[in-house]
């Protein structure tokens, strides 16, 4: 079987279906790494409520402006996001448009049309 479905997206383990304990756990081992995407994809579980975790919006643009700090596109875009809409966060439009200018000039197609 080709692809990453059904495996972990940064060590590629195979996971169970509903197993969000490990894959949780392996997101963390891998943010306490300093791993910009890990801290980014844990970013994106706060804020949708997944993995088992609660929904916690300023926790995830905590971690989403760390993993742009170190680098992550995808931090980038979803920082520029909740600034520009104001979801979280104060409304600030022009931090927002250059969040998604740095994710952009990295190579980000979705922020090119924002």
């Amino acid at each position: 079987q080709r692809g990453m479905l059904g495996s972990c997206p940064f060590c590629r383990t195979p996971l169970a279906d509903d197993d969000d304990e490990s894959c949780l756990a392996m997101a963390q081992k891998r943010v306490n790494k300093g791993d910009a995407e890990a801290i980014c994809f844990l970013g994106g579980a706060y804020y949708g409520g997944e993995l088992g975790l609660v929904k916690n919006v300023p926790r995830a643009i905590e971690l989403w402006t760390e993993a742009a700090e170190l680098g992550s596109i995808d931090a980038h875009y979803s920082l520029g996001l909740m600034y520009y809409t104001g979801e979280g966060v104060e409304e600030d439009k022009l931090r927002g448009i250059n969040h998604w200018q740095q994710a952009a000039m990295k190579g980000d197609a979705a922020s090119r049309h924002n």
